[in-house]
């Protein structure tokens, strides 16, 4: 089973993501769709597909990603109330 990374970077279109280094510009996009259907895919902990679909959006912050042209920090609250 593909691990999160490789369906980002899939999804992305990006050869590498942000290592260690850490760039300060973004290196891709995916669709909030993509992230639904990736937390949908990938077999992970949590409860909820809200809290799958959080987990997917904290690797796109880490992996310097955004989402619908937007920083990932910006749907980190995702399904909660």
């Amino acid at each position: 089973m593909a691990k999160v990374a490789e369906l980002v970077k899939k999804e992305a279109n990006v050869k590498a993501l942000a290592g260690k280094e850490k760039p300060l510009d973004f290196v891709g996009n995916i669709s909030f769709e993509a992230v639904k259907k990736i937390a949908k895919t990938v077999k992970m902990a949590g409860n909820t597909e809200e809290a799958k679909v959080r987990q997917v959006v904290g690797s796109c912050v880490s992996y310097r990603i955004t989402i619908d042209g937007k920083n990932p920090k910006e749907f980190a609250h995702f399904g909660m109330k």
